[in-house]
């Protein structure tokens, strides 16, 4: 425990007769403690040193601890940075102050885990096709081929647009595509924006917690049917996208 000015963690909120056999389990982990109130506990910890070395520790720390927690119970996160002064005041603070919409959260979340699906296409496989289907991409490849850098600026400026262009139309159908074969397996998804030019799909999916497998099997069977792509499927983690919560009056 800990009682030092500001230098309580919040790393989330599980039932309070959660069993977190993983959690105890792990030596790999930040050292962390739950806090009860009523039927509500926080998994909390001592925040890191202040400094940058420290704090990238403490993200990385933080999401493994809220991934081993989900693994046995339902988990509401907390933000990363929560502090409270003293283990009291994260139970009157936030457990107390935000009992309901807490409890509410967990009843909603119980037997349910967040699965991230990343999907990019293979930069040479995509390419290739989009040359074949347009003729325009092929020819312009070839005069710039033939021609200086400052002669050929606008026929460069022409060849990105068409194949972003080209690009966005496949994202688009694809995307759909890939989650539509997934909708048996999912119980919610989240399409957020792509991280790179060529990512498919930056997808948060909801599942059943014993669904997991069920996911990971349709995936597999999604990946082979299209071997133009590279899929990566993350998790479990607690459920980040489709939940919120209100910031904690004791932060």
């Amino acid at each position: 425990m800990s009682d030092e000015q500001g230098r309580v963690w919040v790393y989330g909120i599980v039932p309070a007769d959660a069993q977190l056999q993983q959690l105890e389990s792990r030596d790999d982990l930040p050292d962390v403690w739950l806090v009860e109130s009523g039927e509500l506990a926080a998994i909390v910890g001592d925040a890191p040193e202040d400094d940058a070395k420290a704090t990238r520790n403490q993200a990385l720390g933080h999401a493994r601890v809220l991934e081993t927690a989900v693994r046995d119970a339902p988990v509401v996160p907390m933000r990363f940075g929560v502090m409270c002064p003293s283990d009291d005041d994260v139970a009157s603070g936030i457990l107390d102050d935000q009992s309901e919409q807490l409890a509410e959260l967990l009843e909603r979340l119980e037997g349910q885990v967040e699965m991230v699906l990343k999907v990019e296409y293979d930069d040479g496989s995509v390419l290739r096709q989009i040359v074949r289907e347009q003729p325009e991409v092929a020819e312009l490849r070839e005069a710039i081929g033939q021609g200086s850098e400052d002669a050929t600026r606008d026929q460069r400026i022409r060849l990105g647009e068409l194949i972003g262009n080209a690009i966005e139309q496949r994202r688009e159908r694809d995307s759909a595509a890939i989650l539509g074969q997934l909708e048996d397996a999912v119980l919610e998804s989240q399409n957020d924006p792509p991280e790179k030019e060529l990512m498919v799909l930056n997808a948060a999916l909801l599942v059943e917690r014993d669904g997991v497998e069920k996911l990971e099997q349709a995936v597999e069977e999604v990946a082979k049917e299209r071997d133009e792509m590279h899929f990566k499927l993350i998790g479990p983690m607690p459920a980040y996208h489709f939940i919120e919560t209100e910031e904690p009056a004791a932060a």
